[in-house]
């Protein structure tokens, strides 16, 4: 059964009781790693220990007795028991599939229960094909979060140390964070930590003092170095993005979040507004707004769909290759560096 967006992500915190076996994957395999960490809170009884064993594509290749024993076994302690495994989709699609057929077969077939982590998966995906049409495996396509899901998950981690952040300072942290899930939790923890015992709301002050991660930086600086014409700069910053691990994919999600914002104000712009900085999500600020319009004005709304048209076809291309993304985005990355450059 499938089960998109919001209904994964409800379905991943309220797992229904009668199915044994997930298969959660999206872009950002940040997504399917937090719905495998909800699965296991929402599978484990109260007062009980989950068992979980964790298993990859190589581990399981190498020996398939790995996942099936894994799935037989049943605790000495008697706690449930998760084996989680981490995929490509490809290597063991065919025992991953087996897994989820002979489970069909009967319910409580397995002592365990199986959750599989994936990236993106195509509609021609035989796994996820397996998963959707399965009746005891819920198939969850994941998608990336909205500025608002952001701003609610950073609300609830302070919510937790009793800790309040001025609007300001949400909008700040929130724009600043990285496009990938597990790189983004880690920021929104160290927030957390930061303001345990703050005995004040967190303000733009605290966001700044905070220097967010050499990613957060790095990604930001390798979108507004291409949008400023700046593409030395551009190579140096997705450099060091490589070594850091970001996917392709995040860079281009970060992209297409900032064109979508400058074609907003593009918008507003032409019906009037002369500084519609704060109404943007996340705003810019009027100390901010100067830099910010420059670049509005090397990208009219005509360019900057042109750009939007550049990231999807950059998305196909990244997908539908077997090797990196990296060379893909770093051509996409130039040519508007490039642009931006003779528009100056």
């Amino acid at each position: 059964m499938l089960f998109k967006g919001k209904q994964a992500s409800d379905f991943a915190r309220k797992p229904k009781p009668s199915v044994w076996a997930v298969l959660a994957f999206g872009e950002d395999s940040g997504l399917a790693s937090d719905a495998a960490i909800s699965l296991i809170k929402g599978w484990t009884p109260k007062g009980a220990n989950m068992d979980v064993t964790t298993l990859d594509d190589d581990s399981i290749k190498k020996d398939p007795s790995l996942l099936f024993d894994g799935l037989e076994a049943v605790s000495l302690l008697g706690d449930p028991r998760v084996i989680r495994v981490r995929t490509s989709g490809d290597k063991i699609a065919a025992l991953l599939i087996e897994a989820i057929q002979k489970g069909e077969s009967q319910e409580g077939y397995y002592s365990a229960r199986l959750i599989i982590e994936a990236g993106s998966l195509q509609k021609r995906s035989k796994l996820r094909a397996a998963a959707e049409t399965a009746q005891l495996t819920a198939c969850l396509q994941l998608f990336a979060d909205e500025a608002g899901d952001i701003e609610k998950r950073v609300q609830d981690a302070l919510k937790s140390e009793s800790v309040q952040i001025t609007p300001e300072a949400l909008a700040l942290f929130v724009g600043d964070l990285p496009g990938h899930r597990n790189l983004a939790n880690s920021e929104i923890e160290k927030l957390a930590l930061y303001a345990r015992g703050l005995g004040r709301p967190l303000d733009v002050d605290d966001i700044r003092s905070l220097s967010a991660t050499d990613v957060d930086h790095n990604l930001s600086a390798a979108i507004r170095a291409a949008l400023d014409g700046k593409p030395a700069l551009v190579h140096t910053t997705l450099d060091r993005l490589a070594v850091a691990g970001t996917s392709g994919i995040s860079i281009l999600r970060s992209l297409q979040f900032e064109t979508m914002r400058m074609l907003d104000a593009q918008s507003r712009l032409a019906s009037g507004q002369s500084n519609p900085g704060m109404k943007l999500r996340p705003p810019i600020w009027q100390s901010e707004w100067g830099l910010f319009s420059a670049r509005l004005r090397k990208w009219p709304t005509k360019r900057l769909m042109r750009v939007m048209e550049r990231i999807y076809e950059a998305e196909q291309q990244a997908k539908s290759g077997s090797g990196s993304a990296d060379p893909v985005i770093r051509v996409l990355m130039n040519e508007i560096a490039r642009a931006a450059e003779i528009a100056s």
